[in-house]
């Protein structure tokens, strides 16, 4: 006779000699496997290809090509790039979705 591994009950006599775990342990397993969740589609590169940095006021000022403002900081601070484009595509996207809404 051969028994589970993972909570030592008896192997079931469907199950075939190379099975290991049994059918109610393997599926406990696949419950707790993290299921894939929905993420929102990132904004395309091309939304931001064509934004610009500005600099007023001792602040630096990313601006779509619309005219939005999609971040802003002071020029003593440090941020990275990474952030500033995140926070810009969330921004732009928004902005975006509202545009589309009025039309």
């Amino acid at each position: 006779m051969q028994f589970c591994i993972e909570c030592g009950g008896a192997l079931n006599l469907f199950e075939s000699n190379d099975e290991k775990v049994c059918w109610p342990c393997t599926r406990k397993k696949e419950k707790l496997k993290p299921q894939p969740t929905a993420v929102s589609e990132p904004v395309a590169v091309d939304d931001l290809s064509e934004a610009t940095f500005e600099y007023e006021n001792n602040m630096i000022i990313l601006r779509a090509k619309e005219g939005w403002i999609l971040w802003s900081g002071p020029d003593s601070q440090k941020v990275s790039i990474g952030t500033i484009l995140k926070r810009a595509r969330h921004i732009h996207a928004i902005r975006k979705k509202r545009q589309q809404n009025k039309s």
